[in-house]
């Protein structure tokens, strides 16, 4: 049985979700943020309306418990967001803070370990669809 480990995920910073009625604020102008940083990979929101301080309440639009763990940027695609996670079988190691390189392991897990891209509708993070990908 796959033990799933949920992960809050807030997106609030990268789309602009605390916007009222702007659900594309932090995209381009074509409505997407293809890429880590956003377009041209430049980090900078066309949109002068973004909140400069949040918290695990304030200016978020909506939170998601997804399965496994990601450190992947997300993707937003018109009203989706893309996301990518790896689910383990087996016990999870703790995260651990600063630069990691894979740590000291004697040898690699033996347990079973399923990554996905998982959609989500961009308006209300509802889960849209989830694909295993390796």
């Amino acid at each position: 049985m796959i033990e799933i480990m949920k992960t809050s995920i807030i997106l609030v910073l990268l789309i602009g979700l605390a916007v009222p009625g702007q659900s594309h604020a932090a995209t381009s102008g074509d409505g997407h943020w293809p890429q880590f940083r956003g377009p041209n990979a430049a980090g900078v929101s066309t949109n002068a309306n973004l909140p400069d301080k949040w918290s695990a309440t304030e200016n978020v639009a909506w939170k998601t418990d997804l399965p496994g763990r990601s450190w992947s940027s997300p993707i937003v695609w018109g009203d989706r967001v893309f996301l990518t996670a790896v689910v383990n079988s087996g016990e999870s190691e703790a995260p651990k803070k600063g630069l990691y390189f894979g740590g000291d392991r004697p040898a690699p897990s033996k347990s079973e370990h399923l990554w996905k891209v998982l959609c989500l509708d961009l308006a209300t993070g509802k889960l849209q669809w989830e694909k295993t990908v390796h």
